[in-house]
């Protein structure tokens, strides 16, 4: 496929013409990377995601929902494909504006409090050891026009994120800024990631709590569990150690093995592992259950996984620190781990400092254009 260079804000005119015109594309940017990139969508196809190889989506970008049995998309590009060089335009986190988190309506704060207190008891008596609880939160005012510059600018604020955005009918209009790997292939190489437990960055501590530990320890004991399963025995295991995601910081465990024992397997192996723990919960099917009759809404792609395919392999993600976007409106998905140990104060905060990643930048883009709209006045 063929790539085009093209500068910051020709990138940002395109997006904001497809929008303008109804029409689908992709863009993202992969962590570390200076370049964005992005495409037209062509064609889309509902795919089953235990039917996945990299040959034969090579070229697509696949998203996939948290309930994998609804299908997953593999969204299939024009011929073009336009390459977005950020170079020094990083602004950092420093830059993006501070703001007061506003406060939520009182029936969202009970309902996030039955349905915590729901799943805590089924905890305490064993059902389960750790259930992830989403809720979300719905702002108004985001002008569709706005978004590809909160694009560009969580390309710019997130430099280690995986961040994205994707408009189809099919599919829907969705964005984020995800510090989560689910599973990366390059060549011969896959890795994968145990991702739990979070603190406020300027808090960080060097002890982590038991249920700091507990919760990551949980995503890290099924991965293991997993690739066990798979015959995986011969991999590397690094952490968990802390990794710093915006104004978070996470523990993180790193696995690292040989493609060709599960090259045929790929499919089976990504079903089998999502969702991990550290978004559904352990023991697996017992979580999903507690989940099912605890939240009352569709996660939809909110903690599923997406990302590209490449002719050597792919890069998918999960999707957290997403929101789904409607023409003047964006919905985030904010979740937590509950654990025995859990107490309610403190997860409800813990989704609110969730919600800041996506927040604040969508808070400073809406700033910076009523300061450009005043000063042309």
């Amino acid at each position: 496929m063929r790539v085009y260079r093209h500068a910051l804000n020709s990138a940002k005119e395109w997006m904001t013409s497809l929008l303008a015109e109804g029409s689908s594309f992709v863009a993202y940017r992969l962590p570390g990377e200076e370049a964005g990139y992005a495409f037209g969508v062509e064609d889309v196809s509902k795919i089953d995601i235990s039917d996945f190889s990299p040959g034969r989506f090579k070229g697509s970008f696949v998203v996939a929902p948290f309930t994998l049995s609804e299908g997953a998309f593999a969204l299939w590009p024009k011929a073009e494909q336009k390459k977005f060089l950020f170079l020094d335009e990083n602004v950092g986190y420093s830059q993006i504006q501070s703001f007061r988190l506003y406060e939520e309506a009182t029936h969202v704060r009970n309902d996030y409090a039955r349905s915590f207190r729901k799943i805590k008891d089924a905890l305490d008596k064993g059902v389960a050891d750790k259930v992830v609880l989403a809720r979300k939160m719905e702002v108004s005012d985001v002008p569709k026009q706005i978004l590809p510059e909160v694009f560009v600018t969580l390309c710019q604020a997130y430099t280690n994120a995986f961040v994205y955005f994707f408009d189809h009918p099919e599919v829907g209009r969705w964005m984020g800024a995800s510090p989560e790997t689910f599973l990366n292939k390059v060549d011969n190489k896959i890795t994968t990631v145990a991702l739990a437990a979070t603190q406020k960055s300027e808090h960080q501590s060097e002890d982590w709590n038991l249920k700091e530990l507990e919760e990551q320890g949980f995503v890290s004991t099924f991965v293991d569990e997993v690739l066990n399963d798979f015959g995986i025995s011969d991999y590397q295991k690094t952490g968990p150690e802390p990794v710093i995601a915006g104004q978070m910081v996470h523990l993180r465990t790193s696995y690292h093995f040989d493609a060709a024992i599960v090259e045929e397997r790929l499919g089976e192996l990504l079903k089998s592992l999502h969702p991990t723990p550290a978004v559904g919960g352990y023991p697996k099917d017992k979580a999903i259950e507690l989940i099912q009759s605890s939240e009352h809404f569709d996660r939809g792609f909110y903690s599923g996984f997406l990302g590209p395919v490449f002719s050597n392999g792919f890069s998918f993600f999960v999707n957290i620190r997403s929101m789904e976007l409607g023409n003047d409106n964006a919905v985030l998905y904010l979740g937590g781990g509950i654990t025995r140990e859990s107490k309610e104060e403190a997860e409800w905060e813990e989704t609110r400092l969730k919600a800041h990643t996506l927040l604040s930048v969508l808070h400073s883009v809406k700033q910076n254009q009523c300061n450009e709209s005043i000063h042309l006045r």
